[in-house]
Formats: structure tokens, C-alpha cells, sequence
């Protein structure tokens, strides 16, 4: 199994309150000072080039709410073997740091954004900033972040009947968008907001006509199609529908220290502590071939209660 890309979680906290990645009930957020340095995080990718990662993407939480976001950037870039950095963010704060982010040496940005309307957003996120997220975008894409991907949590019954406008804002705006299949993540929502990548694609093309395969190259588990006389990729990612786990090439850093080799399992090694250890490749080398052994055992089948082994929510394992 190949694995090249790794998923730094940088922090759990965020500046918004998704119903889909926290629960209701009230869950301890990690102290500061139990959080990865820069220098570790840096120090683990420069490790973990010598065997096979190429990417990275830093996530959260919400990783833009970490001081000094920009300098781990530049720190990664300046590492050997990375081919590509890339990171998610909610885009609160991209308008604010895009420039610098891209001079820093930032690669694209997804934005994660589940509703073009104002109530909708607010009620699935908890605040009213639905605005500052489309400056953000726009920030994006005039310094060059390219492609700007625009990730969509499809939740059945809140927001699943906006895939027209979402086709629509992407091809006016020359964005990526990906609808996603939510997953329970540690069970919340349990199966009530699913629908099936499917269904979205059917009222697309009731729509359009019939979707058409492209060759946009995303990187990831995404499969893009295009509309007739148009090439703006559209892109779904069906974990439910159409599980990816025997090809799955990514592992996840949690941002105090935690090895996760598959989203939903709450199978993970402490990096940590190898990190801080004196025979430190050593003990990290052992780490990384013990997760990415476990990720060979993953089985291409999964159901909407696997979700609840995950053992942590969506914003504390980094998505």
C-alpha cells in the first residue's frame, strides 16, 4: 500500500460550531500545551519524506485560528520531498491570510462551506458569517491559491436541495465544488442527515443533462464530472456509497500528536513521545510502519455504525 499524503490537524478549536463535528454535549478541548510544536510537526513530515510522504494538508479544527499558521507553513515548505502543501479551512479567516499564506508557500485551499444561504449557514454552523466566508474565497483565488475546492456536507433535509445552486455559484465562480456524503462521525447525527452522492448527482443532471467523466486530477478520493461545454470539475465523495479504503493513501496527525490511520477507527500511535525520545527515527520509523500496517487490514465495507468506533469527533481528528 502506498501512502504519501498526510492530514496535519493543527489544533481541535474553531471559530465556528458545525452540527456535524461536535456533539451537543460539551467535550474537553486540548490545552495548548499539549499541542504539537511547529518544530515537531516539522521535524515528523521531514522524518516521514524518507518514507514516501509527498503531501500535506493542514487542517483543524479550524487551523487558521493557530498562531502563527503562516510559519509552519514556510517551515514545511521548505522541506525536501514535500511536492505539495495544501489546506482546509471554514474561510472565516482566509480573506485575512491568503497573501501571506501563499507567499509562505501554500500550494490551494479547500473551503469548507455548506450553504449559500444566510439562515441555512447560520443554523448549521452557529454563526452568521456567511459573507466573510465568500470574501475569503474570492481572497483565494486572486492570489493564485488554484483550484480553490469549495467542500459541501450534504445533510439531508437541510441543505441536500441546494446542489443546483451550489453547480451554479461553482461554474459562475470557476470553483471546484465536491459534495460530500456525511458520516457519523462518533455517531452524531446517527443516519437521519444522509443521502447518498446519487441522489445529489440525479437532480443535478435533471438539471444539465448527463454528467461527464473528466481527467481533473484531485489527489485525493473524489470522483469529478463535468457538464457538457464546460470545464469546471465537479466533484463527489462517496464514503458510504462507494467505499475508497483499499486505496486510501492518506494518514492523519491529530494536533496533539496521534498517529490515525483510518478516519473512522480508534486505532492510533503516539507520536508524540517518539518525537521527544532520544533514538527519535527509530521510534518514529516503528510508529509509521505499524499505521500504515493497520491500514492494510481495512476491509471496503462500510456502514453508518462503524462510525461510532471512531473513538473522537470530526474536530479533533482533523477530517
Amino acid at each position: 500500500m502506498k501512502v504519501d499524503y498526510l492530514r496535519i490537524s493543527v489544533t481541535d478549536r474553531c471559530n465556528l460550531n458545525c452540527i456535524y463535528c461536535r456533539p451537543y454535549e460539551k467535550v474537553r478541548v486540548v490545552n495548548r500545551a499539549e499541542l504539537l510544536s511547529f518544530e515537531e510537526i516539522a521535524e515528523f513530515v521531514r522524518l516521514t519524506t524518507k518514507w514516501g510522504i509527498r503531501r500535506v494538508r493542514l487542517t483543524g479544527g479550524e487551523p487558521l485560528v493557530r498562531r502563527d499558521i503562516v510559519k509552519l507553513v514556510d517551515m514545511l515548505a521548505r522541506i525536501d520531498g514535500i511536492e505539495d502543501i495544501a489546506l482546509t479551512t471554514n474561510g472565516i479567516r482566509l480573506e485575512e491570510f491568503s497573501q501571506k499564506l501563499k507567499e509562505a508557500g501554500l500550494s490551494r485551499v479547500n473551503v469548507s462551506l455548506d450553504s449559500l444561504n444566510e439562515k441555512k449557514f447560520a443554523r448549521i454552523t452557529g454563526h452568521d458569517e456567511l459573507s466573510r466566508v465568500l470574501r475569503g474565497i474570492e481572497a483565494a483565488q486572486e492570489v493564485g491559491l488554484d483550484p480553490v475546492k469549495v467542500n459541501v456536507v450534504v445533510l439531508k433535509g437541510i441543505n441536500d436541495e441546494e446542489a443546483v445552486d451550489f453547480v451554479e455559484f461553482s461554474q459562475r465562480n470557476s470553483l471546484v465544488v465536491r459534495f460530500i456524503e456525511y458520516m457519523p462521525i462518533n455517531g452524531v447525527g446517527g443516519g437521519k442527515w444522509y443521502i447518498s452522492n446519487e441522489s445529489i448527482r440525479k437532480r443535478i443532471e435533471r438539471r444539465w443533462g448527463k454528467l461527464e467523466p473528466t481527467s481533473f486530477e484531485g489527489g485525493g478520493p473524489a470522483k469529478y464530472f463535468a457538464l457538457k461545454k464546460s470545464s469546471v470539475p465537479i466533484g463527489f465523495i462517496s464514503f458510504l456509497s462507494h467505499p475508497f479504503c483499499k486505496g486510501c493513501n492518506r494518514l492523519r496527525l491529530t494536533s496533539e500528536g496521534k498517529l490515525r490511520p483510518c478516519l473512522i477507527s480508534n486505532f492510533e500511535v503516539d507520536i508524540k513521545n517518539a518525537l521527544r525520545g532520544e533514538n527519535r527515527q527509530a521510534g518514529v520509523r516503528e510508529l509509521f510502519d505499524l499505521a500504515v500496517k493497520y491500514k492494510s487490514t481495512r476491509e471496503g465495507k462500510i456502514s453508518t455504525s462503524g462510525f461510532n468506533k471512531a473513538g473522537r469527533f470530526m474536530f479533533q481528528m482533523g477530517g
